[in-house]
């Protein structure tokens, strides 16, 4: 538990347990499962039943027949269920992971239903913060034939605002509407224009033509060649890149490789290498993809950003084709900056590296690590965003960028950190 900060009891948990039961997320999410659980501490035990979908609270949770047991002690709990957890205590699916919450009982019905577990701790926590609609989606879409070794395919891009043109990656797995909530919730494209692209297999773009499905594989030389023959295929003059997670190291490679082709970078979420993200349920046959790999993702976000853009996330994941977020973690995993690092002089455009400090996949140290290993690179943490800062909260995340643009462009005078 972090030290000064004052929480109510963990009884609390009993006490907001009922009404959590009755939370209508947690009603949408169980729809059609049946399972149960109990979650245990020191002071306190409840238990939840979810039968055919319908969800009912356990008060004497002893004689539950449980599928699961999640157990903790209490000050553990406390930071988990706080309004406002702190960075590091605040996913449940990271402590069961760490072993600060111990998982007894069955692990595969835990892992059918961690959707269920996370959308109940969620409702234990009473407050959430929403967002207002914004303004409306002035995207325009178009589609581009891209030839590289990922394949020959018809490329799905967006474009918003007018100004220096940034092009912009998604996460593992995800696609152009990932950055929607830049173009609906903040000014920034009345100042720069915004071009995000879909990766082949991705979104709205087709697999590659003539390859069956399952075969997409990626690596960060076939990256950097794509974001090449994207910018040439628009005519794009010298972009800065802007990638996030998977997208935050491609950036950093391939400014490395290609240094004359790009105005610079901002790469958000990333280390010198990347551990600890590899799953079987992300490719596998016993666990629905679909709602597993939300989960494995959406812990990563801090839960006071705004409910409306942590769901579009969650949505996100829950939409990607088969394989294609294993394939893509793949890739990522196989990135180390060792490969490139003697291509990382001095000379090079600046490079500009921001950390979420709630993103448990790649704490801000790593981060902090990889801009050191850039001659010319700064550093800054984002105390408020975690693993998906472009999309978890936007207008936040505007600000950061923003600031980072301004350092790319002026060349950061030596890269100061």
């Amino acid at each position: 538990m972090t030290e000064g900060k004052v929480r109510t009891p963990a009884t609390r948990l009993s006490r907001r347990a009922e009404a959590a039961a009755n939370d209508a997320a947690v009603a949408a999410i169980s729809r059609g499962a049946s399972v149960a659980f109990r979650l245990i501490g020191d002071s306190f035990d409840v238990g939840l039943r979810v039968d055919s979908g319908e969800v009912s609270l356990s008060k004497d949770s002893h004689g539950l027949d449980c599928d699961f047991t999640l157990t903790a002690a209490d000050d553990v709990w406390e930071g988990l269920t706080d309004d406002e957890p702190p960075a590091g205590e605040h996913s449940v699916v990271t402590l069961v992971r760490q072993g600060l919450v111990k998982l007894s009982g069955e692990q595969l019905a835990y892992d059918r239903h961690v959707q269920i577990v996370r959308a109940f701790v969620d409702a234990i926590r009473e407050a959430r913060s929403t967002a207002p609609l914004g303004r409306p989606l002035t995207a325009t879409g178009s589609y581009h034939r891209i030839e590289t070794s990922l394949g020959v395919t018809d490329v799905y891009v967006e474009r918003q605002g007018s100004g220096p043109q940034l092009l912009a990656c998604a996460t593992a797995g995800s696609q152009t509407s990932q950055w929607h909530g830049i173009m609906t919730h903040t000014d920034l494209t009345d100042r720069y224009e915004l071009i995000t692209v879909d990766l082949p297999w991705h979104g709205r773009t087709s697999p590659a033509w003539d390859q069956p499905v399952g075969s997409y594989r990626l690596t960060p030389d076939r990256y950097t060649e794509f974001l090449v023959a994207v910018a040439d295929a628009l005519e794009l003059e010298a972009p800065i890149l802007v990638g996030v997670s998977m997208g935050g190291a491609a950036v950093v490679h391939a400014i490395a490789t290609h240094p004359k082709r790009f105005a610079g970078a901002v790469g958000c979420q990333a280390g010198p290498s990347v551990t600890a993200r590899a799953n079987e349920h992300l490719r596998g046959t016993r666990v629905n993809p679909a709602l597993f790999i939300p989960e494995w993702t959406y812990g990563l976000m801090n839960p006071a950003s705004p409910e409306p853009f942590k769901q579009r996330v969650w949505w996100g994941y829950s939409s990607g084709g088969h394989g294609l977020y294993a394939a893509d973690i793949d890739s990522y995993l196989s990135w180390n900056v060792d490969s490139v690092q003697t291509k990382l002089t001095p000379e090079l455009p600046h490079i500009a590296i921001l950390s979420g400090v709630f993103d448990t996949s790649v704490p801000s140290s790593a981060s902090e690590e990889l801009a050191r290993r850039i001659p010319n690179a700064s550093f800054r943490t984002m105390p408020e965003l975690g693993h998906f800062p472009h999309a978890e909260n936007p207008p936040i995340f505007a600000r950061h960028l923003e600031a980072a643009l301004e350092r790319v462009q002026a060349g950061a005078e030596g890269g100061s950190l």
